[in-house]
């Protein structure tokens, strides 16, 4: 049979779940009216519908009798075939059933790459401290990525740069901007450096953060200044051309990476927050969970 065909047979005959386990009660009980009893419904439903059946296959099924129903050979034909059915269908949904149940432990969670140490590592730890049955699936992207994965569906979370959008979001945490100087130079000896202190610098940061990073540049140093970023893979690469005297890096401030000759200063008043934004798909529990936790982190 063509895969197109399938189930075009049943469909014409009108033929539903419920005929399939009327028919297969009343030849196990051997009478309509004890299979009415194991089904709760009324004798006349399962009278009903068989008659129905048997007027749209054009056969009867049952031979009726003053003490009851018994099959006729079109019955044992089709009470084997519909009991193998019914068998299959049940097993079809009980594993599907254990596949929810089974995802319903599973947190798809996505980061932005580059990123992914400090806080992010910490909640995740104690949710696992918390549920230790939770499996934690990661996919790190660029956040173009990551929006289009949660548009479709693909994770349960993802953590973000706080900004605008359709998406549910939960406010995860909030942390220092920091900048990354030559150890030897002026500025690490300060306590803070504003944002005056780096006009005219060459400045540096991570891909992962740069649309906020220029938009704080440009508030307050002007647009040119946030033109002017240059962009490197990740905070560790950041520094590494800091210590190589090619600029003065932004970071934030749980992926400050340790690099021989760097020192780190906040930037005052400087901070980035971020947001846990909720994919498109089916709400789990654990989701609510992880989010509950969310609440008071700094």
């Amino acid at each position: 049979m063509a895969k197109g065909e399938m189930g075009r047979a049943s469909a014409r005959a009108g033929l539903g779940l419920h005929h399939l386990r009327y028919v297969l009660a009343a030849a196990e009980a051997g009478g309509f009216r004890r299979a009415a009893r194991r089904l709760g419904v009324q004798q006349s439903a399962v009278s009903r519908r068989i008659q129905d059946l048997e007027a749209r296959l054009g056969a009867p099924i049952f031979e009726r009798g003053p003490n009851g129903v018994r099959l006729t050979s079109v019955g044992e034909d089709f009470v084997l075939s519909a009991r193998i059915a019914v068998v299959g269908l049940d097993q079809v949904v009980e594993r599907a059933a254990d596949a929810a149940r089974a995802d319903h432990r599973v947190l798809r969670i996505g980061l932005l790459s580059g990123l992914g140490g400090g806080k992010p590592q910490e909640l995740m730890r104690s949710l696992l401290d918390r549920e230790p049955g939770v499996l934690i699936e990661l996919a790190e992207d660029c956040l173009n990525g990551l929006s289009l994965s949660l548009e479709r569906g693909r994770l349960d979370l993802a953590f973000l740069p706080a900004a605008g959008g359709n998406l549910a979001r939960v406010s995860a945490w909030r942390e220092r901007l920091l900048l990354a100087v030559p150890a030897n130079a002026p500025l690490g000896a300060e306590t803070s450096v504003t944002w005056l202190a780096l006009e005219g610098r060459r400045l540096l940061t991570a891909s992962a953060v740069l649309e906020e990073v220029a938009s704080l540049a440009a508030r307050r140093l002007g647009r040119d200044a946030a033109k002017t970023i240059a962009v490197a893979a990740t905070p560790a690469s950041v520094a590494r051309r800091v210590a190589l005297g090619q600029g003065l890096g932004i970071v934030n401030e749980s992926d400050a990476a340790r690099v021989t000759g760097v020192a780190y200063r906040p930037l005052a008043r400087s901070f980035l927050a971020f947001d846990a934004v909720l994919g498109r798909r089916p709400r789990k529990a654990i989701v609510d969970c992880f989010l509950s936790s969310l609440q008071g982190v700094g």
